[in-house]
């Protein structure tokens, strides 16, 4: 993404600015949160669908801060659930403060995003972002008590990851868009991008949890599986003849050693289990690219498809 290098430098000396604190705590959980890097997809949406309208940058950069302050609040309490340590290779608040502060580092960031909305988004567009929130929040309940559930269907899956996952993406282009004038169907077709390509995304994020590089995704091989979060590539593997009951077998032991995890992932790769999600996260991208073609001919519409290009070979 170093095509957007300018965009994400300039929302990270905001956030900074604008958070600091009196607290260490804060400062220093603020700092962790933008030194572990992180591709600024959602705020990058907000400022690129701006320009289908007539763009303030002052008003984007505020609105784009603001969504990546959210986000950062549920990386934060997301850390908590799982009880993460590194986060993108950073120790997360929870480790380094405990989880009691880490829920007040989430809270603080979750409070000074909503000062930004309230400042700069029209009532519309908070009423938008309100509704998508309280989904995000029970697509997360969804994952917590769908966890170690072998009978989880594919139908499941999506309902959940949209919610966890594609509709902020679908918000931060609404949002941009919208509070820079444009209406009709060219806000619907870029809402519409942006939530499939966050289906898209989703996907290859499940995928890389089993082909991923640990030193780029700043993630153990497998982590998900090992939580009991049973993502695309193990839904199709427990619907396979012949490899189902085997991955019900290890699934259903007390504890799953690294060695388990190794045999699932080798049944994931021998089987059809992780080109069938492949296959369908395209489906997803070939919507992403079908809503952005009917879009205005303009260079930000490039911009946008970088983004689909860059999501075919993401390796973090």
């Amino acid at each position: 993404m170093d095509k957007f290098l300018d965009i994400i430098d300039e929302l990270n000396g905001f956030i900074i600015e604008y958070c600091k604190s009196n607290r260490t705590i804060l400062n220093t959980a603020v700092q962790d949160l933008i030194k572990g890097g992180g591709k600024r997809l959602r705020p990058i949406l907000v400022t690129l669908a701006g320009k289908f309208g007539d763009s303030d940058k002052n008003k984007l950069l505020s609105i784009a801060a603001g969504v990546e302050l959210l986000h950062m609040a549920t990386l934060v309490h997301d850390d908590i659930i799982d009880e993460a340590k590194l986060r993108r290779g950073q120790v997360t608040a929870q480790e380094r403060f405990g989880k009691n502060v880490a829920v007040f580092v989430g809270d603080y960031l979750l409070t000074k995003s909503y000062t930004l909305f309230t400042k700069q988004l029209s009532r519309h567009s908070l009423n938008k972002l309100n509704k998508v929130v309280r989904l995000v929040c029970i697509g997360e309940i969804d994952q917590f008590e769908e966890k170690y559930n072998i009978n989880i269907n594919i139908y499941d899956y999506l309902k959940r990851i949209r919610r966890k996952t594609a509709l902020l993406f679908a918000i931060s282009t609404y949002i941009g868009a919208y509070e820079s004038g444009l209406r009709g169907k060219s806000l619907y077709y870029l809402y519409n991008f942006a939530l499939e390509m966050g289906m898209t995304f989703q996907i290859q994020d499940d995928l890389l949890d089993f082909a991923g590089q640990e030193k780029k995704t700043g993630k153990k091989i497998g982590q998900d599986l090992a939580a009991g979060i049973y993502t695309l590539p193990i839904i199709y593997l427990l619907q396979m003849e012949g490899y189902g009951e085997k991955t019900i077998e290890i699934l259903n032991k007390d504890i799953i050693t690294d060695e388990d995890i190794k045999r699932i992932n080798d049944m994931v790769y021998k089987s059809s289990a992780f080109d069938d999600s492949q296959k369908l996260g395209q489906k997803f991208l070939d919507k992403a690219v079908n809503n952005l073609n009917k879009l205005p001919d303009i260079q930000v519409r490039t911009e946008m498809k970088y983004i689909l290009d860059w999501q075919l070979k993401r390796q973090v």
